[in-house]
């Protein structure tokens, strides 16, 4: 078409001596390559040295999809140059559906047989002026645009009206460079730069936002053998983002780089490389190929895990993950690495190393220290043998030791081919035939069974923050399970203190590392030496044999909310039975009678008395406590019968009293004693 109107220039080039002002060609539709002119009207004014061009066409339309309207293009003085010509001043107007309505100053340059150079400055897009340059020479074409100040908010709109509307509304501003070289329809070469600064993003849902952030963009594209060459890099030097439930800041740079090719016949993406890099936290490489018609099940993938560094990786991409599980609260340092590979979508293999882990649960549950571990995942085959170790920790302030085991992974859990020794304490955790299942599921089971060898009382007492206990707690295991986060214990656990025993059986722990665990028993206390408990717990002195029995406890919290318990003297006890005044105050105290009541009279030149038996049960329900004794009386229940003369009998009068104060009660007689809390 511009050679037609070249032409027809040259011809009519001396019109005006001719007395010819003007030469007007109308056609109804012209065609091309990738374009279309409907209802085309041109103009040509011949002059002396310059020349007039007016062309105006109802619509125009660029590939099957672009389309200006009412375009209008004028030249007043185009200059003829052999077969062809240039414009140095000129004006294009057109409308578009969703750039509007736009007038532009124009340059460009025609030469025979197909040369052209086009340029268009200050196109409005989205706010900001964006310049455009054409060049076309024998069936190459080259495209450049560059614009800046462009409005992010403006953007979205353009967008949303062009069919491809954006996830989330945004403001700030943004600059592009644009560079794309071509023979037909698709471009051989293309370059993208896109800057954005001080952008605001957020979804309507709220589960993806941004502030003040600052990025660029490169993407370079090129073809070959059927397809595209693809590199890409970027860098985010500012501002925060939330992608729910992770937040993110970019205090250092986080730099993110890409290699591939795409396959456009076979719809194959190749990455032959990819890296992220967030300096402090982590660092990703991978490749894979994706065939997209076949969706994930498409896609084979290699992802190697450079490092991730504790605590800001977990801090960042842990912790939004695992509230309110034992878990969510954790002080870490160390380093984690490893890697993954998908086939067909589906996860194959998991590599995890890490090296001198530390985590501090900030509620106080558990500790690990000096953790190293190379961990190895196959979800078909042999998995190379793995291999973890720690430095030592804790468990609710019980101490464990330095340790170590080889785990065979299978593909939803893992088993310990070789017993394992768990220091404890003084003693130790001897762990047999554990076998952990349900990993892949998200309902994770596990036995083992072992033996608790002995653990000194003192040491465990002073652990737990309890009055100090002579003797030992050792304990044979024949089955620990835990299944849908309950802890059952097959066996019993044996306590041996003052003199006698204490059995623990049909142990009990639901969620044993949550924020509020429950623990249920059966115990049984035999034979215990009162002189020594007594002495102990500095109640005032009391000899004699003690046994009982606490059925159906249960702690939440760590709290009692429900036992029946029952403390007496054994049946056919022999030995020496004595109470001392100070016991029996004390006695008479918890059964809700009036301390000192021997300070006076003549019991009190008597240290203590015999007596018979003695006895306190307590059931509680909810949160008040049925209280009986060894046997009924006039008024209430005997705590204790007495024998020989003089007699002392103490005798509780409360049946029923609130939880908390029975143990206000005893937390002032062990206070005034000077003895440990009692919580």
């Amino acid at each position: 078409m511009i050679c037609l109107l070249c032409g027809l220039m040259i011809v009519l080039a001396p019109a005006p001596v001719r007395g010819v002002d003007s030469v007007e060609l109308a056609i109804d539709a012209l065609a091309g390559e990738g374009w279309q002119v409907d209802t085309l009207r041109v103009v040509l004014r011949p002059g002396e040295e310059h020349h007039g061009l007016e062309l105006q066409a109802d619509t125009l339309r660029l590939g099957e999809e672009f389309e200006l309207r009412a375009v209008h293009a004028e030249c007043a003085a185009m200059r003829l140059r052999g077969l062809g010509g240039d414009c140095p001043d000129g004006r294009i107007r057109f409308e578009h559906p969703w750039l509007g309505a736009q007038t532009l100053p124009a340059r460009f340059s025609y030469a025979h047989p197909g040369r052209l150079d086009l340029q268009l400055e200050g196109l409005l897009l989205a706010g900001g002026p964006v310049d455009v340059h054409v060049k076309m020479d024998d069936g190459q074409w080259e495209l450049d645009a560059r614009g800046e100040g462009l409005d992010l908010q403006a953007l979205a709109a353009l967008s949303a009206d062009a069919g491809w509307p954006w996830p989330v509304t945004a403001s700030g501003d943004g600059r592009l460079t644009f560079a794309a070289r071509g023979r037909g329809a698709l471009p051989d070469t293309l370059d993208l730069d896109l800057s954005v600064g001080d952008t605001a993003f957020s979804s309507e849902d709220g589960l993806r936002a941004g502030e003040a952030v600052d990025a660029d963009l490169a993407v370079a594209v090129a073809r070959e053998d059927g397809g595209y060459r693809v590199e890409l890099t970027g860098r985010w030097t500012g501002g925060g983002v939330y992608l729910h439930p992770v937040y993110v800041e970019a205090d250092v740079p986080v730099r993110l780089s890409m290699q591939g090719s795409m396959d456009l016949a076979a719809r194959v993406l190749t990455v032959d490389g990819f890296e992220l890099d967030h300096p402090g936290v982590l660092g990703i490489a991978g490749r894979g190929t994706w065939a997209i018609d076949r969706g994930l099940s498409g896609l084979e993938a290699t992802v190697q895990l450079d490092r991730m560094d504790l605590p800001a990786a977990y801090e960042l991409f842990g912790q939004p993950f695992l509230p309110g599980t034992a878990l969510g609260v954790l002080d870490t340092e160390g380093l984690l690495a490893g890697g993954l590979r998908l086939h067909e979508g589906s996860l194959q293999e998991v590599v995890l190393n890490a090296s001198r882990v530390t985590a501090h649960d900030r509620m106080g549950r558990f500790a690990v220290q000096g953790l190293d571990a190379a961990l190895h995942w196959r979800a078909a085959g042999d998995a190379p043998l793995s291999r973890v170790s720690m430095d030592g920790g804790h468990v609710y302030g019980i101490a464990l030791g330095a340790s170590r085991f080889r785990p065979v992974i299978g593909r939803d859990g893992f088993h310990l081919p070789e017993p394992v020794h768990l220091p404890v304490l003084d003693g130790a955790l001897e762990i047999r035939d554990l076998r952990v299942a349900g990993l892949d599921g998200g309902d994770a089971r596990w036995q083992f069974d072992g033996g608790l060898t002995p653990v000194s009382m003192e040491q465990l007492t002073a652990a737990l923050g309890w009055p100090e206990l002579s003797g030992t707690l050792a304990g044979i295991i024949p089955e620990v399970r835990y299944e849908q986060g309950l802890l059952t214990v097959g066996g019993r656990l044996l306590v041996r203190a003052f003199d006698g025993s204490v059995t623990l059986g049909e142990l009990r722990l639901r969620d044993p590392l949550g924020v509020a665990p429950e623990f249920s028993a059966q115990i049984q206390i035999r034979d215990i030496d009162l002189a020594q408990l007594t002495r102990t717990f500095d109640f005032g002195r009391i000899t004699g044999r003690l046994e009982g029995d606490v059925r159906d406890l249960v702690l939440v919290r760590w709290a009692p909310v429900q036992f029946d318990a029952e403390l007496r003297t054994p049946p056919g006890d022999t030995s020496t039975r004595r109470i001392s005044q100070r016991a029996v105050d004390n006695l008479t105290q918890v059964g809700g009678g009036v301390g000192g009541v021997l300070s006076g009279g003549f019991l009190r030149f008597f240290e203590d008395f015999g007596y018979r038996r003695l006895g306190l049960s307590c059931r509680l329900v909810g949160e008040v406590c049925h209280m009986d004794g060894v046997a009924p009386a006039a008024q209430g229940y005997y705590i204790v019968q007495g024998a020989g003369l003089p007699r002392i009998d103490v005798i509780g009068f409360t049946r029923q009293v609130a939880w908390r104060d029975l143990v206000a009660r005893l937390a002032v007689i062990i206070q005034d004693s000077g003895g440990p809390e009692v919580r």
